[in-house]
């Protein structure tokens, strides 16, 4: 039984992004030991878009209310997150990095973007950069079509 061209995308698609999870993985344990996926991904977003709010963040990553509480809880206690009071509403709570997480952000960036060159090195840039346009495409498509 064959599998349409549209599946086998999703399928490539996931066996690369397991790739670049598990060398990501790996090379979170040598710039810091101990951070998880979701500390990492949660700094990284965070570090990408100073301010955004503890709502946004659920809203973007799909990750219990609950859950994202801790772990923001827990990237604060680490020293690598600060929470302030939204200027527009000051019951919201805006996201930064501290001093230490922005370090940190830095390193993580830079061996993500270490990982994601290596992965595709065998690609010339021309050829990336269509293949990011596609992607982008295809994830507009998928969002107009959502009920």
């Amino acid at each position: 039984m064959s599998s349409s061209i549209a599946a086998e995308v999703f399928e490539v698609l996931h066996d690369l992004l397991h790739l670049f999870r598990a060398r990501l993985l790996e090379s979170l344990e040598a710039v810091q030991p101990g951070l998880t996926f979701n500390e990492f991904r949660i700094l990284m977003h965070t570090g990408r878009h100073p301010g955004i709010t503890q709502k946004e963040l659920v809203e973007h990553s799909h990750t219990d209310k609950a859950q994202m509480a801790r772990t923001l809880a827990q990237l604060q206690d680490k020293g690598w997150l600060e929470r302030s009071a939204s200027e527009a509403d000051k019951r919201v709570r805006c996201l930064q990095l501290s001093t230490r997480g922005q370090q940190l952000f830095d390193q993580l960036r830079s061996r993500r973007e270490q990982i994601a060159t290596e992965l595709l090195s065998d690609f010339p840039a021309a050829q990336q950069a269509l293949l990011h346009d596609l992607l982008l495409q295809a994830r507009d498509s998928a969002q107009a079509t959502q009920p």
